[in-house]
């Protein structure tokens, strides 16, 4: 048994060890050095009002925040965390439920509220972190306001970007029932559509750190010659892991790209010239305000989709116009494009993804993963055509704004194909597929990230492969590919990417599926090159490291790591277990002190199962 003496330094060595030793003790994640990092960012800031964790998608930022939750109430302050909708509210539950111990009470509808108001009258004053949603938060905020919040997490929090216009009544109602706590705003993008996106975010925090919008716009909209000043400025309150910086010690597969060119049939490519030339029109009574390079953009979009989506759109214009005075030459003008669409079975494109569908299953196959297939579209219509053609020969779901988590679910147990809208590329774990594909692109950069970084993420355990589609000869589709490497550039310059989202462009998809059936690894592969870099690459560095992983910090505003010190997963894990096994000593010295002062009850130790019980 210990002395007192060496109780009392064991005690003493535990303080000082980690500031997150009830999360140690608590829970049985595997940590990250990083993850230690961004919460050791977050909870050193005592004079700042929040700070943005913005690592990229699939790095674990839901963890990063529980780290620092779980410490806060162990802390005995009052915590509550917002999610967007139901669907991630049920992931949050079940990452908790598996990896926390931890007491939480969900409020997030009306039986739920009145389940907790038994012994009050308001359900969000629990001891227990609170679980809740945007919408249920915002339409009760008077009663989540009454509570003192010490912490407050918002997942997705691009959502709030727009918290500094007029009209985003939620966001405001958001930031005032947290304005007191220490705010935690989790987003893989924290610029999704211009460098407002960052401005909102910081706005959300605290409206006094940077200037006024105007002022804001002039000096960094579209300016590259001060994103390393607009960089400088948001490190102070963001923090962000790239892919790239966490290789040397965290399992990060590849990514594999393919886009596929593929060619319209000729009734496909008429269409594609009748709704062009209709653009071109210098009168359109179906749209009257619309520019023609935006209307162009958006109808041929819309064909570049589906011939079901074009279809569906120019079946509406013809009902919304075709009782408007002087409007039957150009209803005729819909009526032809409407029966040519009508004469198209089968989409090119398809075509196209069932025999990439094909060729990526066989190689799955051949590096023993798991035969699933995510398929993102832009449109619902297109979704559904797509799940009327592929049903028959995989076991398929849909999932958008109308379907809710049991979808997600029963593709990540069951099913080998989950069409989504982009509904699906928002915060869900899908590491159980390393194929995704772009039936659809977008104009947005870290949009197209976010769909991918759902299977390329930290638990991924074989290299991605991400496949795209582009017709080289569709205005829309040209458009995209420009503004995504526009887009690139402008993210990079301010936070950093470390992937591509598009690459591999070909005709021949056969011949390109043959070349990555060669360079993809198998499971074995990548497990034995992670090891060689964990174990050899960085052996001698490991012994160099020092005892407190707090002292990792990371910055990627100047793309560098500021402490140039490797900690390994495994140090992380001994680190764990030397702290647990610290904690059992002066468990079994307590107890071993109470059964020899005492004799009201008698507690055995289970050495075995690490536990105590009385008899």
């Amino acid at each position: 048994m210990l002395t007192s003496f060496n109780a009392f330094y064991i005690a003493r060595k535990l303080e000082n060890i980690s500031d997150f030793l009830s999360v140690y003790s608590s829970s049985n994640i595997e940590i990250y050095p990083f993850q230690i990092a961004a919460a050791n960012f977050a909870l050193s800031s005592p004079y700042k009002k929040g700070v943005v964790l913005c690592d990229e998608s699939g790095m674990g930022k839901s963890h990063e925040a529980m780290l620092i939750a779980v410490q806060k109430w162990y802390d005995g302050e009052k915590v509550i965390i917002f999610i967007p909708n139901f669907d991630l509210l049920y992931q949050w539950i079940e990452m908790i439920e598996k990896y926390y111990t931890v007491p939480y009470k969900i409020i997030a509808n009306n039986e739920q509220w009145n389940n907790n108001c038994i012994e009050n009258n308001n359900a969000f004053e629990q001891d227990d972190i609170i679980l809740t949603t945007y919408d249920f938060a915002a339409d009760h905020w008077e009663y989540a306001k009454k509570i003192n919040w010490d912490l407050a997490v918002f997942e997705e929090a691009t959502i709030l970007s727009n918290v500094y216009k007029d009209d985003s009544k939620q966001a405001k109602l958001l930031k005032n029932i947290s304005e007191n706590s220490f705010k935690l705003l989790l987003t893989g993008t924290p610029i999704e559509k211009n460098i407002m996106d960052l401005y909102g975010l910081i706005y959300f925090i605290d409206k006094e750190i940077l200037p006024d919008e105007q002022s804001f716009l002039k000096r960094y909209l579209r300016k590259p010659e001060n994103y390393a000043e607009l960089s400088e400025i948001a490190g102070r309150y963001c923090f962000r892991t790239l892919k790239e910086q966490a290789k040397q010690y965290a399992k990060v597969t590849n990514r594999i790209f393919i886009t596929c060119e593929y060619e319209l049939s000729e009734k496909e490519r008429k269409l594609y010239d009748m709704i062009y030339e209709y653009c071109k029109k210098d009168r359109k009574i179906a749209f009257p305000e619309m520019s023609e390079y935006d209307l162009t953009l958006k109808l041929l979009d819309i064909q570049g989709s589906s011939t079901a989506a074009i279809l569906r759109t120019v079946k509406g214009i013809i009902k919304r116009i075709e009782n408007i005075e002087n409007s039957k030459a150009e209803v005729e003008e819909f009526r032809a494009i409407e029966t040519l669409a009508e004469k198209i079975e089968t989409d090119s494109k398809t075509k196209y993804l069932i025999n990439i569908l094909k060729n990526g299953f066989q190689i799955l196959k051949k590096v023993k993963a798991s035969k699933k297939a995510v398929i993102f579209t832009s449109s619902v219509i297109t979704q559904k055509y797509l799940y009327n053609c592929l049903k028959d020969r995989y076991t398929t779901i849909i999932y958008n704004g109308s379907s809710d988590y049991s979808a997600i679910n029963k593709f990540k147990n069951e099913a080998e194909l989950l069409i989504s809208t982009d509904h699906g590329s928002r915060g869900f774990n899908l590491e159980e597929t390393a194929f995704i594909i772009h039936y659809d692109l977008l104009y947005n950069t870290l949009k197209m990230e976010q769909r991918i970084d759902r299977c390329h993420r930290l638990g991924q355990n074989n290299d991605v492969i991400s496949v795209a589609f582009i017709d080289v000869n569709n205005f829309a589709d040209v458009r995209k590919l420009e503004l995504v490497n526009k887009r690139t550039l402008v993210t990079d310059g301010v936070f950093g990417v470390t992937d591509k989202v598009i690459g591999g462009f070909t005709k021949n998809v056969k011949e390109m599926f043959e070349e990555i059936s060669k360079t993809v690894r198998t499971r074995e592969q990548i497990e034995n090159e992670y090891k060689q870099i964990i174990l050899e690459k960085n052996k001698k560095e490991n012994k160099k490291t020092i005892s407190k992983t707090e002292e990792i910090i990371f910055t990627t505003f100047t793309k560098k790591i500021a402490d140039k010190i490797t900690i390994t997963p495994q140090y992380v894990e001994e680190k764990s277990k030397e702290i647990n096994t610290a904690l059992w000593e002066l468990v079994k010295y307590f107890f071993d002190k109470y059964n020899q002062n005492n004799n009201d009850c008698f507690f055995v130790i289970d050495e075995d199962n690490k536990m105590d019980y009385s008899q």
